[in-house]
């Protein structure tokens, strides 16, 4: 039996051929894995920094600022039917929330049903007078829940 010197060319190419035949030179250079393991290092290092910062007080100091700029925002939607007696308790309710958050008294969770509401509330950019009253009855809830604390 005689073998020839050109065999002829598969269709397919068998697992032994594949791992028999010469190297193929890398896509990328060597050093990348060292700039991606750097890079991936660097990125889990500001996820722990952040969740350092979401535990302390800086996030609540955020959730306050956060705050703050949503009530300029509300203040500006209120509707004619808004008595000033309800927009000065209403601010002076959020404002109570808001000390009680810096020092500490309300926890960030709390704050949700508030968050909720507000967003609720300006959405459609007025502020009716229901609308006041269901916002302050939140802040209140969460008001009276501070002073249990």
């Amino acid at each position: 039996m005689t073998v020839t010197e050109t065999p002829t060319p598969r269709r397919f190419l068998w697992p032994a051929d594949y791992y028999a035949a010469p190297t193929v030179y890398p896509v990328v250079p060597p050093g990348a894995a060292y700039g991606c393991g750097g890079a991936s290092l660097l990125v889990l290092l500001l996820i722990f920094v952040g969740g350092a910062l979401v535990t302390s007080a800086g996030f609540a100091e955020f959730m306050d600022f956060t705050v703050g700029m949503s009530v300029g925002e509300l203040r500006a939607q209120y509707a004619p039917d808004v008595s000033a007696a309800r927009k000065e308790s209403l601010d002076a309710e959020i404002d109570r929330m808001r000390a009680a958050l810096r020092e500490e008294k309300v926890s960030i969770p709390t704050l949700q049903p508030f968050l909720n509401e507000l967003r609720v509330v300006i959405a459609d950019k007025k502020v009716t007078a229901a609308e006041a009253a269901r916002l302050e009855e939140t802040v209140r809830k969460i008001n009276a829940a501070a002073k249990r604390r």
